[in-house]
This record gives C-alpha cells, structure tokens and sequence, in this order.
C-alpha cells in the first residue's frame, strides 16, 4: 500500500510544476483520513478519491482570482455540496442531468486554467494526452463497463465522504 504521498507523485505524472503542487496539496487534505491509500482491484475508490481532489484543487486554485490561493478542506466540503450527485434511487434522468452538469463544472474550471478539455467518452488507449490534467480528466470523465458512470462520480461521492458536507 503506498502512502498518499507516494500516490500523490504518481497521480503528479512527472509533472514538477502546477499539477504537481496540486496534487501535494490534495495529500496535504487527505493525509489525515487516508494516510495510506489501499489499491484494490475492482472499485479503486482511494485511488479515485486522490485523483479528484487534485483535479479539483487544481481547477478550485487556478480558477481563483485571487493571487496565491491555497484550497481549504473547508472550501472542498462547499464544493462538493454544490456538487453532489442525487442518490441512486433518484429517477435516471435526474441523475443523468446531474453528472452532465458535474462533468461540465469540472470541465469548466480546468478551461478556466487554460487547457483544451475534450467531451467525455469511451476509455480507451487512444484517448492518450501528455498534459496530465487532461490526462486525468480522461481517467474520470471517460466511460466504461468497469463501472456504471464517470468515476469522477464516485471521486465526489469519497471527497463528500472525507470532507463531508458544508454548513450552511
């Protein structure tokens, strides 16, 4: 099992710029809940929930108009509230809509930091990018029989889980 640290360099892909202090600042947040980070085969919901948070920290810093913003746990707790996914009981067209409007928010921010964001598709090998935002917006937005939706969905539904919703 590899520390959220170690993890945390490998979501980085190399990257020694922006990417990379996001997803250290991701690590920062989740090291007190998930020090560790369990690799499973199936579900890999730890994995997910470190890749989620880093694109949301990059996209939450990035879009700031203020100089040397720093994502707090805070701030991702009142973004995850104003992202949260209706539950799965909820009629499917409901829930269609609200992954729409996740995939596009996220999409949104990351365009926001100046990067060519492609439409969600089909996972495969040829959706391949060297920029690793963009590279990881493939590894969350894309689709799969794997499992059942953008598994950015179930990347929100764990950050909502370790930071809980905001108080309003």
């Amino acid at each position: 099992m590899p520390s959220i640290w170690e993890y945390a360099d490998q979501v980085a892909a190399g990257d020694t710029g922006t990417w990379w202090t996001a997803t250290r600042r991701a690590a920062v947040l989740l090291a007190p809940t998930h020090p560790v980070i369990t690799v499973t085969g199936r579900l890999p919901v730890h994995q997910v929930l470190v890749q989620t948070t880093a694109l949301v920290v990059y996209g939450r810093t990035h879009g700031s108009t203020a100089p040397g913003h720093v994502v707090s746990g805070p701030e991702l707790a009142a973004w995850v509230t104003a992202h949260a996914l209706p539950a799965p009981d909820t009629a499917a067209g409901n829930l269609a809509v609200a992954v729409r409007r996740l995939l596009d928010g996220v999409a949104a921010m990351l365009r926001s930091a100046g990067h060519q964001v492609p439409d969600p598709g089909l996972r495969s090998l040829r959706r391949h990018s060297r920029d690793p935002v963009i590279q990881q917006w493939h590894d969350l937005a894309d689709v799969d029989d794997a499992f059942p939706g953008p598994l950015l969905c179930l990347g929100v539904a764990a950050m909502s889980d370790t930071f809980g919703p905001a108080i309003v």
